[in-house]
């Protein structure tokens, strides 16, 4: 595990001294090396494509003139239980504040602002500086404060937080809402104040955000690798005083930044992940260690950790590739959350974004005991270190969605599930319905205009929770209570929630079951054919337009295929781009190795997802070659002799992908 681990951290710490972390995240040139290709492609990447779009977008709505925290409950720090929530607007240029709260309990409130002291945590707490904003008087109707400042206050008072406490309490003691801004206002705000690199010219925004100044940097985005690098070194090593557990635990490198029952029966009984089992203080409420092993699933205390012995759920635990495209909320929904996390939607706590989501992360798993101190039981990470972690995770897959409709397939099984994928209407021919919910075969809904991205993630109701005889029932029955889903309300039906669950995206499907919320299918086959069950037509299926949806088994193994083959499109491309970004370097610290071990680990992906259901064995065959090459390349210490072994593993990796694909 360990050395998994370091594999990766080694990987991001070769690209990043080769300046080739940019290779992990760009399409491939053929024919071009991985420094040719950087050279030419190094600002394209989509980590940094996603943030000057939100800098035009931002901009367009006033920019420091519209700064916006969403406030919001988060488990385990807010001081009582509340459904309340907010949004806080800021006009950092004239000084001003716009504050409503929905649901507040009747009573006076008070509203701060939080600016957290240098390497302090990013929670309130005694030495940051404070500025109480107003108070409000909350009844039926919404709250709503309006506030004025001296002019120039933002230039002095940097906001890290807003707080809502009962009127005359602090924050540091008494914090009921919280909220912060997400990553790409955080960056854009300290780019902001950050004075102009006259050298390279570039404006503050772009010239300093995401590490320090650099007098001679080449582009606006360079110093976006420090940050993910930092990330990188956290998600895996930092355990931030707790109980021994790091992102890393749960979101492994080496099995796609998730965790199943294979990959849990393959750790040492030492591994943090048991210390359930290993820990008197953890022995009860933390885990069900039966049925994470069995069914690969961890217990979460989404509602709150006021009855640890009742009110739970437990969830598999979702990848973290492709995050940049799945987490839009969407348009009319709920803010909080900010940003679409979790198996439902509302996975992180306070304002609902990312570097929330660490915040809950941490709070929730990484405890020492069930007091969840922070401080005592863990560290709360900086602003700082909440940042990096969210650029790194932002950075994994896939930065972009795939042109579905565009896309020929060698395969006339594969381009009939393309078919039956995109097909709304069952009056003329069998009809998945996928693409409405899965455009792209992401996370998104179907784009509501003409020649719109699908941006936007939605939470529905499938009806998962109604199929019987689930493994982890049969396994232990009674222990597994109803998962509510979004929300915090008591749902009729057990459980507290609305009932609805996120849409997960599907080019990472194939390789990163089991699947749905629960862990209730094992198979993407199974996944597919769910779609034709009483559990979604009683739940959801009545509604949908002409009819539920019904596919033949031949049918659901088409579409199968469809996500088997994007799937491992997906892991060449990946390791593809591993082993390019190492071809013609000279082997430092001993790192070239791990990078194709773990190029390694995503090309045998590709092999097991095709070969589970023989498709394509001429790729396969192809793909086992490269395969042998990449470990042959590992431990080849002649570079020369390296090369020649990467050349050929990228034109056998080619080949593959042209027995699948035809275009684009």
């Amino acid at each position: 595990m360990h050395r998994k681990i370091k594999v990766w951290v080694g990987l991001l710490g070769t690209l990043l001294a080769l300046g080739l972390f940019s290779a992990l995240l760009v399409p491939l040139a053929p024919g071009m090396s991985g420094k040719a290709r950087l050279t030419a492609q190094a600002n394209e990447t989509g980590l940094r494509s996603a943030f000057r779009h939100w800098i035009a977008d931002h901009e367009s709505a006033g920019g420091d003139r519209n700064v916006q925290f969403a406030l919001g409950w988060s488990k385990g720090l807010s001081r009582e239980l509340t459904e309340a929530q907010g949004l806080a607007r800021l006009d950092l240029v004239e000084g001003s504040a716009q504050v409503t709260i929905d649901g507040l309990k009747p009573g006076d409130w008070d509203v701060w602002m939080v600016e957290n002291r240098p390497g302090g945590s990013a929670l309130p707490e005694a030495g940051d500086r404070m500025q109480r904003l107003g108070r409000v008087t909350a009844g039926t109707g919404t709250a709503r404060l309006a506030a004025r400042l001296e002019l120039g206050f933002f230039s002095r008072f940097h906001v890290d937080q807003m707080v809502v406490t009962r009127a005359g309490q602090r924050p540091e003691n008494a914090g009921v809402l919280f909220g912060s801004p997400d990553l790409f206002q955080r960056l854009y705000t300290k780019g902001r104040t950050r004075p102009i690199n006259l050298q390279t010219g570039h404006t503050p925004v772009l010239a300093s955000l995401f590490g320090p100044a650099a007098a001679n940097a080449a582009t606006p985005f360079d110093l976006i690798d420090p940050l993910v690098a930092q990330g990188a070194d956290l998600f895996f090593n930092e355990t931030f005083g707790g109980n021994g557990r790091t992102c890393g635990t749960c979101h492994p490198s080496d099995n796609n930044f998730t965790i199943d029952p294979r990959y849990i029966a393959t750790l040492p009984s030492n591994d943090p992940l048991f210390v359930a089992e290993t820990d008197p203080n953890l022995s009860q409420n933390f885990e069900n260690p039966q049925l994470m092993r069995a069914v690969g699933l961890v217990l979460e205390n989404v509602d709150g950790f006021d009855d640890l012995q009742h009110k739970f759920v437990l969830r598999g635990v979702p990848h973290t590739l492709a995050l940049l495209n799945s987490r839009g909320r969407q348009v009319g929904s709920p803010n909080p959350p900010a940003e679409r996390l979790g198996w439902s939607g509302d996975g992180a706590p306070g304002a609902g974004t990312i570097r929330d989501f660490a915040v809950g992360a941490i709070t929730q798993h990484f405890t020492r005991t069930l007091n969840r101190v922070p401080g005592t039981d863990f560290r709360v990470p900086t602003n700082d270190e909440l940042d990096a972690l969210a650029a790194f995770q932002l950075s994994l897959g896939r930065q972009a969605d795939v042109d579905l409709p565009n896309m020929v397939f060698r395969s006339p099984i594969v381009n009939r599930g393309k078919a039956i994928f995109i097909n709304d209407d069952p009056t003329t021919g069998a009809a998945g319905r996928c693409q409405r919910c899965h455009f792209n075969a992401g996370a998104n809904i179907i784009p509501l205009a003409p020649n719109t991205i699908g941006t936007e993630n939605a939470n529905f109701n499938i009806g998962v929770e109604l199929l019987p005889d689930h493994p982890a029932d049969l396994i232990a029955p009674g222990a597994r209570p109803k998962d509510g889903g979004f929300g915090r309300g008591p749902n009729p039906n057990g459980g507290f929630g609305n009932g609805r669950f996120n849409t997960p995206v599907l080019v990472e499907a194939a390789d990163t079951g089991p699947f749905f919320h629960n862990n209730a299918a094992d198979t993407i086959e199974e996944a597919v054919a769910f779609y034709n069950s009483d559990a979604f037509k009683n739940a959801f299926g009545n509604s949908l337009p002409g009819g539920t949806i019904h596919l033949e088994n031949t049918q659901v193994e088409a579409v199968a295929a469809l996500l088997r083959v994007l799937n491992a499109l997906e892991n060449i491309r990946s390791s593809s781009a591993m082993d390019q970004a190492v071809y013609d370097v000279k082997d430092k610290d001993d790192q070239v190795g791990p990078v194709l071990e773990l190029a390694a680990h995503d090309t045998s992906d590709a092999i097991r997802v095709l070969s589970e259901r023989s498709l394509h064995p001429e790729a396969v065959a192809k793909l086992k070659e490269a395969y042998a090459k990449e470990l042959e390349a590992k431990d080849e210490a002649s570079r020369p002799r390296r090369n020649d072994l990467i050349v050929e593993i990228l034109a056998l990796k080619a080949g593959a992908r042209s027995d699948m694909l035809v275009s684009p």
